[in-house]
């Protein structure tokens, strides 16, 4: 299945055959999330998030290059005698438009970087596995920055061509023009095993500005916003792929108990119930895997000792999502392996120990009353 990303400075789009997934980041703190069907509607909503989340210098340098380009020639379609400067070329928009990967803000590269780092992962897409993501590859072969290295490349060819047939500046003007209309078909055929050399040479710059220039390495909050916003695709079209899938084993299934407390550091005040709620509803998640039980102090989780690994990450996970920067989690695991454990087991033990002891208290005093 065919699956685009797109960054924008608040977060990532991913888009698949019927539906748009967005997950973005509110003062790199609050995360929101929404999927859409692709239409019409879908893509001004994405546009419109995409312009009020660029920085004001973007804006302001967008507004003076359209300006340098179009106000000239209106004042000299008006005051021809007055202001015979018709203004910069309309193609230096086209250049602006494919231009504008050199001039990404931070935070879209390092979003960039994220949503380059999710796709790169070959495993599945959760918020366990958040650091083997963040350790893939920051480059993607199918980034459209291979479209920029085509458009440019045959504004440069064109004109050196062209320029055997037309004065200097009508070779690139029209060099610019028709490579936007040839740019899309070559970028697309480099698949093709005849057009190799010319694959290796657009990949090789691609991956050079995709490293040096276009993404930056993501943080905590951009690598999870990225993870999101592809879970949330993958839920509308794909849910098969969110399907942890695990070996059916012959022998009996060893199980272990552990005591988890996770203290979220930095809260605004001294109640920690709300924390504890999102945790269970995170553990409530993995269903029949687990079993789990709140106690005042602490939560006890008896499952196989990798599903309680995994479970352990995601629920760590869980008071940085909410903003927490600073998490103390500590964790006791009891794991016997010389015969069955459980919860239950281990509470009817200690029970059925104190009924006996109790039963002999009361057979000694019998004895002394006697």
């Amino acid at each position: 299945m065919l699956i685009r990303g797109i960054s924008f400075q608040k977060g990532v789009f991913f888009i698949g055959k019927d539906y748009v997934s967005c997950a973005y980041s509110d003062n790199g703190k609050l995360i929101k999330e929404w999927v859409k069907p692709l239409e019409a509607s879908t893509a001004l909503v994405m546009a419109r998030l995409v312009f009020f989340s660029m920085p004001l210098w973007y804006k302001i340098l967008t507004a003076i290059l359209i300006s340098l380009v179009v106000i000239p020639k209106i004042g000299h379609a008006i005051y021809p005698d007055f202001i015979p400067f018709y203004g910069l070329p309309d193609y230096v928009l086209l250049y602006y438009a494919f231009g504008t990967h050199f001039i990404f803000p931070t935070q879209l590269k390092k979003y960039h970087g994220a949503e380059h780092k999710v796709f790169s992962d070959r495993g599945m897409k959760r918020m366990a596995r958040l650091y083997q993501i963040r350790k893939a590859a920051i480059t993607n072969r199918f980034c459209s920055t291979n479209l920029v290295v085509v458009y440019f490349s045959l504004v440069l060819v064109g004109s050196i061509v062209l320029s055997f047939l037309f004065p200097p500046a009508q070779a690139i003007m029209w060099a610019s023009y028709s490579a936007v209309f040839i740019s899309p078909p070559v970028n697309k055929a480099l698949k093709y095993r005849a057009l190799t050399w010319v694959r290796s040479y657009v990949l090789a710059v691609s991956y050079f500005l995709q490293k040096k220039v276009t993404t930056m390495e993501p943080e905590r909050h951009h690598m999870i916003t990225a993870i999101r916003s592809y879970r949330g695709l993958a839920k509308a079209e794909f849910p098969e792929a969110l399907v942890v899938k695990r070996k059916q084993k012959v022998e009996e299934k060893k199980m272990a108990i552990v005591d988890v407390t996770i203290i979220p550091i930095g809260t605004e005040n001294a109640s920690v119930s709300e924390y504890v709620a999102d945790i269970h509803h995170v553990l409530e998640g993995y269903g029949e895997k687990i079993k789990f039980q709140l106690t005042p102090m602490s939560t006890i989780i008896e499952g196989e000792l990798p599903v309680l690994f995994e479970v352990i990450q995601a629920i760590h996970e869980v008071p940085f999502k909410a903003g927490i920067n600073r998490v103390a989690t500590n964790i006791r695991i009891d794991d016997r392996r010389d015969k069955p454990s459980s919860m239950e087991g281990k509470v009817e033990a200690v029970q059925t120990k104190i009924a006996a002891k109790k039963q002999e208290d009361d057979g000694a005093s019998k004895n002394e009353e006697l």
